[in-house]
């Protein structure tokens, strides 16, 4: 896939660089025959670029000359974020023509306010570096902040809280786009916590409702009271007068998701909640979310999650 690491005055020297070394790992740990991850550096007007720190980084190219790309990464800016802010609007053209044509937008620390800048992040979910939630709050109330998580994903963008969230944003993206072992096997090589590696179990998936389907809505609304349910899509395609085809296309232009992933993801949401609140058995816990295979629901709770059922209860009943 093709990664544009957009580099902008006043930037994370350290942001951009680990950004550069763990997709450059990923290429080289990678088990398929082409690297997954191609990597561009680029800047507004293709200049290098003075970080903070008095260091330079070399830039490859314009974003003009990036006519499509699949995802934008934009590393923070914790000490300067005073001095790049007023050049953040200047870049809101290029990236909304890019997520427009499907690229996912994914910042580093401060770096949200570069995609609240975009008008992007109004009505999603969003973090950013905790010391600067409220002056994110002020500026863009549109947004929905939630500066205590580490990671959201929402409508195709993705933001991660202070630096050392960095890595964690990194390795999420590395399981999102390659795989949970090409993740896994770059934290063992960068000498990363075995914890920090599954710290895809913090994102908050964030199901969108502000897409002004109002059909979609009330299908949306319906899930969310009969998941636990057996369900099947096409019988709720028709429960809403919907043909199959049509309804599985104008759900996923009003969510970004399939049907049959947001059944899934507002199973996997409840099935966390239970795991963290609750001693049921993982069994109880797989017929209350509306699965009937313990073993099938594991294997799908850890590939969505990034750990066992077991592993998350664990981590997330210990740390409460």
């Amino acid at each position: 896939m093709h990664v544009t690491l957009l580099l902008v005055d006043h930037c994370s020297a350290a942001s951009a660089t680990l950004a550069l070394e763990v997709l450059s790992a990923a290429n080289l740990f990678a088990d398929s025959a082409s690297a997954p991850f191609e990597v561009v550096v680029a800047s507004l007007d293709g200049a290098d670029v003075a970080a903070w720190g008095g260091q330079t980084l070399r830039v490859q190219c314009p974003v003009a000359e990036i006519a499509e790309t699949d995802l934008v990464l934009i590393p923070g800016f914790l000490f300067t974020l005073k001095e790049a802010l007023p050049a953040f609007a200047g870049h809101g053209p290029w990236l909304r023509q890019q997520h427009a044509r499907g690229a996912v937008l994914a910042s580093m620390c401060t770096a949200a306010f570069m995609l609240a800048e975009t008008g992007l992040l109004d009505g999603a979910r969003a973090t950013t570096h905790w010391a600067f939630a409220e002056l994110f709050r002020r500026r863009y109330a549109g947004v929905e902040l939630d500066a205590g998580q580490l990671l959201c994903e929402d409508q195709g963008l993705i933001t991660s809280g202070g630096a050392s969230a960095a890595m964690d944003l990194l390795l999420h993206l590395v399981r999102r786009f390659a795989s949970l072992e090409l993740a896994q096997k770059c934290g063992k090589y960068l000498l990363i916590d075995n914890v920090r590696s599954e710290q895809s179990v913090y994102v908050m998936w964030s199901l969108p409702k502000n897409h002004g389907d109002g059909d979609i809505l009330r299908v949306q609304d319906w899930l969310e009271e009969h998941f636990d349910q057996p369900l099947l899509i096409d019988d709720t395609a028709r429960r809403f007068g919907f043909g199959v085809r049509n309804f599985k296309r104008r759900f996923k232009d009003a969510t970004g998701y399939t049907p049959l992933a947001y059944l899934q993801t507002l199973r996997l949401e409840k099935a966390k909640e239970l795991l963290e609140s609750t001693r049921m058995s993982l069994d109880s816990i797989t017929y209350k979310v509306g699965y009937e295979d313990s073993n099938s629901f594991r294997r799908l709770f850890q590939q969505r999650v990034g750990l066992l059922p077991a592993a998350y209860r664990k981590k997330f009943q210990a740390a409460g």
